[in-house]
């Protein structure tokens, strides 16, 4: 009778963790859901999920672990630059992926470009073929806007404004044809603010070579 009640408890236990599991599971997928199909282990362990649990979920092959501490669901599509957001936080996309992800770009740039605060040096995004720029205290937090990947995941990178004053610095020097194509597909939308370009084309010392493509397409 008392190895019967043992054998009763244990599997009533049993029953009480797959229960718990399998409500973790849900909820956790219900999250993933609502983020994309993508999340953070802080956020999982904010909403009650421990990381723990991710690596088994991740072990089982039930999701995917793409980062540190970032799980995405097995059939979600990859995203690279959501990735390299993750990876490199401080990161902020800027020159000509900037302007891609602003769709000022006439194609996407052979390589991804992010500006980082002061010298940040990473060899393992310089092997991955990462440009990596560098951007002094006060202006690096200058106009960082969050805009959506073609996957629609969202990102950091520099502002449209921005961006366009940007590229015609020395320091960047992109070409005639990325600077005309650029500048000519902002100045014809509605949303575009000309004072602010301005403003900020006088902080990047680029304010007399703005003027000389406004004032042909304008």
């Amino acid at each position: 009778m008392i190895e019967w009640n043992m054998l009763t408890n244990i599997l009533i236990s049993c029953i009480f963790v797959s229960m718990a599991v399998s409500n973790k599971e849900q909820k956790l997928m219900g999250l993933l859901s609502e983020k994309g199909g993508r999340i953070t282990a802080k956020e999982a362990s904010l909403a009650g999920i421990h990381r723990m649990f991710l690596r088994r979920l991740a072990d089982a092959g039930k999701i995917v672990r793409v980062a540190r501490g970032v799980y995405q669901l097995a059939t979600a599509q990859e995203d690279d630059l959501l990735n390299l957001q993750h990876r490199c936080p401080t990161g902020i996309f800027s020159c000509e992926t900037a302007l891609f992800l602003h769709s000022l770009a006439e194609r996407a740039p052979f390589v991804w470009t992010m500006t980082f605060k002061g010298f940040y040096h990473s060899p393992s995004l310089a092997k991955k073929g990462i440009v990596v720029k560098h951007s002094s205290k006060n202006l690096y937090p200058l106009e960082i806007v969050e805009v959506k990947t073609p996957l629609g995941n969202i990102v950091r990178a520099y502002s449209v404004e921005r961006t366009l004053c940007e590229i015609m610095t020395a320091k960047v020097a992109a070409d005639i044809q990325t600077i005309t194509y650029a500048i000519k597909t902002y100045v014809g939308r509605k949303e575009k603010n000309i004072p602010k370009l301005i403003q900020l084309a006088k902080t990047f010392h680029v304010e007399k070579k703005l003027r000389s493509y406004l004032e042909v397409l304008l």
